[in-house]
């Protein structure tokens, strides 16, 4: 007795142990700051010990701040491990939340690489959750989108979604996520040159953190402030904040942000007219982000190092920085570079894989048809013959019987026909709408792209368009009311687009307009057309508030940054979601998407 006892009182100490092993989600939110490491190793136990194992929303939060984590450790198998397991938790319970911190996530390691595509990670991630019912899912997806941007260099776009990110959080009282927006606008303005207005979010942003008792976020913001004040000539006060905000990061292991603090400090010990100390700060700055390979940041210390030793009249070890600094750099974006490219090739090799799969069942289809015709053939010839053999009536029986056959094959080889005609009708259209379906638009794009002519102006041009909040409309009218708006819509829009272009149907609500040689002016007054007319439509027994808009992405097919299939369709498809982004009800040219690409470094390159 004594022994069951004690066995029952050591599972249930170490169920409690377990159970206070597991941070609760305030704990996950400032141990990603403050301990990132210890946090990346606490949900790796918990999830070891199958602790979500019934707790899905737990485990989502948990793998959300593991990804932040991993994040500002630069750690990125903590990352990739994050993203891999909240993928599986939106693809086999349906949680799209889970689906957009996925995307948020891999938004981040991406940009934080250097990587362009990051961006369009981070726009089909926020899009996922801009129609969720619930306010704070919205606010979160106006904040990571403005963060990416943000990230990313874009700081006109992103001060914009910052600022409504901002006034979502303060109205939801959520304290911790409205600083994190201050803290993006003050950077956003730091960025834009207006330091008075940088340092008063930034000060706002530490209020809110220490409010929360978030103290090293409030550290990491001050490092932030002390920019601003050595852009207005206070160095002494800058390099308080920055050491108190690295001694905090040094604790914690965050590497990346440890370097940015030694390099504020460096560059306000040159401000100060400490040369000697500050050269000796930057270069062992310069060594470690070598050490950690982050090399990210490496370009920019090496060339801080190369200015001061400019300033110092070491002519010598400002070329030799500088010259790393650019090879650095290069490495860097090459790498980045054939990242995107590996990628691309592997969606093209399945979706090719995909249609080659499909060619052959529909071979093998028609052969076995042609052998079944064969053998009917053979039977009706063998009794034939057995007629033949009796009498002369038989054989007038048989005669008669060979000219019905005939006629019979005759007639069976046009309904043959006919159904040939039909079936192939129907494998190149979508059956709701009567337009072109998705494998009938890639066959009709790819005989245009391979013409002579493809590249003769006017350009070739992509309208894919999407219709905006269409879950709403089916879930407050019903699936039924929700085809029957489509298939009004898309009869409309078969006037409106005439002999310009050819309708075809993606999937969903996602469709595109093909068109031949258009142009750019004309393409975009044909996508004004077609979001007036839609918005202009009135359905029968709608509701009276219904409100139906489109979002058009616009992209020409330039030989360039358009190339192929591929490429041309992406560009359209990443110019549609941030129309979604923008606010739905609007066209976004693919070029306004390409100044994003150049401004972080990552200008599309002609083919070779």
């Amino acid at each position: 007795m004594r022994r069951l006892f004690a066995g029952l009182w050591l599972v249930l100490t170490t169920g409690v142990a377990m159970a206070a092993a597991v941070p609760s989600p305030l704990q996950l939110r400032t141990l990603s700051a403050s301990n990132p490491r210890e946090l990346i190793v606490q949900v790796r136990a918990a999830l070891d010990a199958g602790v979500y194992v019934n707790h899905p929303a737990g485990e989502r939060e948990a793998l959300w701040w593991m990804g932040h984590a991993g994040v500002n450790l630069s750690d990125d198998a903590a990352v990739t491990e994050a993203v891999a397991r909240l993928k599986s938790l939106g693809s086999v319970g349906h949680d799209t939340l889970a689906q957009s911190y996925a995307g948020f996530l891999s938004a981040d390691l991406r940009i934080l690489r250097g990587d362009g595509g990051g961006v369009s990670d981070a726009l089909q991630a926020a899009a996922i959750q801009l129609d969720s019912d619930d306010p704070a899912h919205r606010a979160l997806a106006k904040f990571q989108l403005c963060d990416a941007y943000s990230m990313a260099g874009q700081y006109e776009h992103s001060q914009p979604l910052c600022e409504d990110a901002d006034a979502a959080f303060g109205a939801l009282h959520d304290d911790w996520n409205q600083a994190q927006a201050k803290n993006d606008e003050g950077n956003n303005a730091y960025a834009l040159g207006q330091y008075g207005k940088a340092g008063a979010f930034y000060r706002q942003a530490q209020a809110l953190y220490e409010k929360v008792g978030d103290h090293s976020q409030a550290l990491m913001v001050g490092d932030n402030l002390a920019q601003v004040y050595l852009k207005q000539g206070k160095p002494q006060q800058a390099i308080v904040l920055s050491r108190a905000s690295l001694v905090d990061e040094r604790a914690a292991g965050r590497e990346s942000d440890a370097m940015n603090s030694q390099y504020d400090i460096a560059r306000a010990l040159q401000a100060m007219g400490r040369q000697r100390e500050a050269m000796e700060l930057i270069a062992t700055t310069v060594a470690e982000a070598r050490k950690a390979h982050l090399d990210a940041q490496l370009p920019e210390l090496l060339a801080e190092q190369s200015r001061m030793a400019e300033a110092g009249g070491n002519l010598k070890l400002a070329l030799a920085s500088e010259r790393e600094a650019m090879q650095v750099a290069g490495a860097h974006w090459q790498a980045s570079l054939r990242s995107q490219q590996a990628e691309l090739g592997a969606r093209y090799a399945a979706r090719e894989k995909e249609v080659r799969i499909q060619a052959l069942e529909r071979n093998n289809q028609v052969k076995a048809l042609k052998l079944k015709a064969a053998q009917t053939d053979v039977a009706r010839n063998a009794l034939q013959l057995r007629r033949q053999r009796g009498t002369l009536v038989a054989v007038m029986v048989a005669a008669l019987s060979l000219v019905l056959g005939l006629v019979s094959l005759l007639l069976l080889l046009r309904s043959q026909r006919r159904h040939a005609r039909e079936l192939r009708r129907q494998a190149h259209e979508d059956p709701l709408t009567g337009v072109d379906n998705r494998r009938g638009f890639f066959q009709r794009v790819q005989a245009l792209l391979d013409r002579r002519d493809s590249d003769a102006p006017p350009l070739h041009v992509l309208l894919l368009f999407d219709f905006d909040y269409f879950k709403r409309v089916n879930d407050r009218c019903g699936h039924p009311f929700g085809d029957i708006v489509l298939n009004v819509s898309l009869q409309c829009l078969r006037g409106v687009v005439a002999g310009r272009g050819c309708l075809a149907r993606l999937g969903g609500e996602e469709f595109v307009v093909l068109c031949p040689h258009l142009g750019g002016a004309e393409a975009l007054q044909l996508a004004e057309d077609m979001r007036v007319a839609i918005g202009a439509l009135k359905f029968p027994d709608a509701p009276d508030d219904l409100e139906v808009t489109i979002s058009i992405g616009l992209a020409l097919f330039d030989g360039v940054h358009c190339r192929d299939v591929g490429s041309w369709l992406r560009a359209a498809d990443n110019a549609m979601y941030a129309a979604k982004a923008r606010g739905r009800d609007q066209i976004v040219v693919a070029q306004q998407v390409e100044t994003l690409l150049r401004q972080v470094g990552m200008a599309p390159r002609a083919a070779e």
